[in-house]
């Protein structure tokens, strides 16, 4: 669940941007654009498509990274999906 936090902090974390596609994501993260493609794919995190465009909210990838630190991002069964 997305807290009124989770939107303050995604405020300065994509510097005013709704949403971020995965090469501007993994910019602000530090996650490497493969490992977010995976983490999409197994439904961990939730995107928008967009014709062959995908978008992540800002939101959500500010409380995936809070609920998944110090988890092995490469295994998909050890992180928590963004609801």
């Amino acid at each position: 669940m997305l807290t009124p936090a989770h939107r303050l902090e995604a405020e300065s974390f994509g510097a005013g941007k709704l949403g971020m596609t995965i090469d501007e994501a993994a910019d602000c993260t530090g996650i490497g654009r493969n490992t977010l493609r995976k983490l999409v794919s197994c439904g961990k995190i939730p995107v928008l498509r967009i014709g062959r465009k995908t978008i992540i909210r800002v939101d959500v990838i500010s409380a995936f990274m809070e609920i998944n630190q110090g988890c092995d991002l490469l295994d998909c069964a050890q992180v928590q999906q963004v609801t």
